[in-house]
């Protein structure tokens, strides 16, 4: 416990910024930070062990072999005759061996947990990785749209200007303040939005909102190369995935249970050794007590395991079918955003930002209408949105195609 804290004070100490310190780069939080924060302390991070906690006690106490029985037994206590002894020990013998069977589950069903713990702890990786690209997209979409108003409202001063000095007519000037009107309205969107994508990251790392430190500018992101053909990256999903391993042990874990439940048609015998003492003699015990299977043959039993075992086989075969969609369908979106790349995408947001520079100065000397420059500065900001939505898209391709491979989520720093 005392390394977990200490661990997880150590990962804040690294990600979140003192008072008083600037918050520029070296204080953003990364993505492997996040990573590392909620490991440590997110609210899902206990789920993984508790999972693998889970599946080792009830192996174990399913697995557990019978306890003997021990009587001693005194009678005749308030008769004049001699009193009877009886000493007896009673030891569970398990002749189907259906005990052993059950241990048999038990193994598959730790290896289950195991299984499913790497998979809850990949998931919550997952969902960290979603959580923080879409709050760095809200912070870098804010700063769009608050550049875009920022611009508006410097061309409606301008136009106020012009207009008392009577250059331009007062509709000219209104209509550029209703430009910066809208451009006002779109930011207070845009912050309420970087807000609620803040707010859901500050959850999945077990934060407080307020002292989520401030995020990485989005970096470039480039397209994963990869050169997996469909069949051999379904070879790879098929071995590698965690959940689908835990898919097949719970299988495997039901055809165990359900060849117990059929040897359980003959119940533990019960071998029973002592001593008696009778009429001052003294002698030794030995039976057997068999329950006779007579009403009932362990039936329900053999039932429920039978449909729980074709339970397990059904599930195993819908999660390799989504195994195989996920891949190829992670395989086609990584080339799609490549054949993107490669048509001209690259590149946008500079040619935008350089025609609503261009516009603006021509506005200036009076050479392009309001309505042109409007659209070329929307066009700018549009373009700029648009190329850090592209960057966040590589990231949640490559993201699927790791999570789809089964491949570790997370790059080297």
């Amino acid at each position: 416990m005392r390394l977990v804290l200490g661990t997880t004070c150590v990962l804040l100490a690294s990600a979140l910024p003192l008072h008083g310190q600037d918050r520029g780069a070296d204080a953003a939080l990364t993505v492997h930070q996040a990573v590392a924060i909620a490991r440590a302390r997110g609210p899902l991070a206990v789920t993984a062990h508790a999972r693998r906690l889970v599946a080792q006690g009830r192996a174990r106490n399913d697995g557990a072999f019978p306890n003997p029985t021990l009587e001693w037994r005194r009678e005749n206590l308030t008769s004049p005759l001699q009193p009877d002894i009886f000493g007896t020990l009673q030891i569970p013998l398990d002749v189907t061996g259906r005990r052993f069977a059950v241990r048999s589950a038990g193994g598959e069903l730790v290896a289950r947990g195991r299984a499913d713990s790497s998979a809850v702890a990949r998931q919550i990786e997952g969902d960290v990785m979603r959580a923080y690209w879409r709050a760095a997209l809200g912070s870098e979409l804010l700063a769009v749209a608050t550049e875009e108003r920022q611009a508006r409202e410097n061309i409606a001063s301008f136009d106020a200007t012009r207009f008392r000095e009577g250059a331009v007519a007062e509709v000219a000037a209104i209509r550029t303040r209703l430009e910066a009107d809208r451009a006002r309205i779109a930011e207070a969107t845009a912050r309420i939005e970087a807000a609620r994508s803040r707010s859901d990251l500050a959850r999945v790392l077990g934060l407080p909102e307020d002292s989520l430190p401030p995020l990485a500018r989005l970096a470039t992101a480039t397209v994963p190369v990869t050169a997996l053909d469909v069949p051999t990256a379904l070879t790879r999903a098929l071995a590698q995935r965690p959940d689908l391993a835990a898919f097949r042990h719970a299988a495997s874990e039901a055809e165990h249970r359900a060849a117990a439940e059929r040897r359980g048609i003959v119940p533990d015998l019960q071998l029973v050794t002592g001593y008696k003492v009778t009429s001052g003699y003294t002698t030794k015990v030995l039976g057997v007590i068999v329950p006779l299977p007579l009403f009932s043959r362990n039936e329900g039993l053999r039932e429920r395991t039978k449909g729980e075992s074709l339970v397990a086989q059904a599930e195993l075969r819908d999660a390799e079918l989504r195994v195989r969609g996920e891949v190829v369908a992670a395989l086609r979106g990584v080339a799609a955003m490549r054949e993107a790349l490669e048509a001209g995408t690259a590149g946008i947001d500079a040619r935008a930002a350089e025609v609503a520079q261009i516009a603006e100065g021509a506005y200036r000397e009076g050479a392009l209408s309001l309505m042109e420059l409007v659209e070329a500065q929307r066009a700018r900001a549009e373009s700029r949105a648009a190329a850090l939505r592209w960057t966040v898209e590589i990231h949640l391709a490559t993201l699927e195609l790791n999570r789809a491979l089964g491949a570790p989520l997370l790059e080297k720093p």
